[in-house]
């Protein structure tokens, strides 16, 4: 409980001491070692807390669990993506919601005994690949946000500190689309091996996550594919990629949130 504290707060104050750089009339990022130092702080306690996911029966990966190791990826992620990257702008959205899903965790825990649903080492393997896979689509989705905003001010001429201190809208859309690629890669591979591990969808009432993966899957391929072909960019690749993680949120989070949370 400790650890989940801590990462809280480590989370919080990396966050605003990124919005205050971004916000100031100031060229250098003078604390940007301080939030350097709080991310890595908040991402290893972090990782302290999940030792509970492992128990004799299984792994315990219910809605807290996910949302928390979710958030933590996507934390990692972003830190190692900004050594090369100017994604740190990214940190003001992220770093919060972290600090959200491990207050979720804290204030509503998963079911640890009995009760809880464990799962095999294969099916576990399949759940992490698609996590990491939703981790990659949320980071850009993250971008998304930024991007909508950027061009917002600059059709506009509405140019701020904040505006300036972002990269150019082309390295902007080339970050999303790098990260839209891989992520939608992997949960090519997640759905395929959810296909090889999963005996009965309808018994595990998996159907009709299924089906929504699907659609997000469709909608992230046309996007990729359009971009390659037809060179799609700006409002159609902002709301394609908005609308497909949240029809993939809605197929993995709100299953779980309605198997585990209302129906249990």
């Amino acid at each position: 409980m400790i650890l989940s504290y801590l990462a809280i707060a480590a989370y919080l104050a990396a966050a605003l001491l990124l919005a205050r750089y971004f916000t100031k009339d100031e060229i250098g990022h003078r604390h940007q070692q301080t939030t350097s130092l709080l991310i890595s702080l908040a991402i290893i306690a972090q990782a302290l807390n999940f030792t509970d996911f492992w128990t004799s029966e299984g792994i315990v990966f219910g809605l807290a669990n996910s949302a928390s190791f979710v958030a933590w990826l996507i934390a990692i992620l972003l830190f190692l993506s900004s050594i090369s990257k100017p994604v740190h702008a990214l940190g003001i959205i992220v770093y919060p919601l972290a600090a959200v899903t491990l207050i979720f965790s804290v204030a509503f825990p998963d079911a640890t005994g009995k009760e809880a649903t464990h799962m095999s080492l294969d099916l576990a393997s399949h759940v992490f690949l698609s996590i990491t896979a939703y981790a990659l689509l949320a980071l850009a989705v993250c971008q998304s946000v930024l991007l909508k905003i950027q061009e917002q001010h600059l059709h506009a001429r509405k140019i701020n500190g904040f505006i300036n201190k972002l990269p150019p809208l082309q390295t902007m859309e080339r970050l999303l689309f790098q990260s839209l690629r891989i992520g939608f890669y992997l949960l090519t591979l997640s759905l395929i091996t959810g296909f090889m591990f999963i005996e009965d969808f309808f018994a595990q009432h998996l159907i009709h996550k299924t089906v929504l993966s699907l659609v997000a899957w469709v909608i992230f391929a046309t996007l990729i594919f359009g971009r390659r072909l037809f060179g799609w960019r700006g409002k159609q690749a902002i709301t394609a990629t908005q609308v497909g993680f949240a029809i993939l949120v809605l197929a993995y989070f709100g299953s779980k949130f309605v198997l585990e949370r209302l129906l249990a």
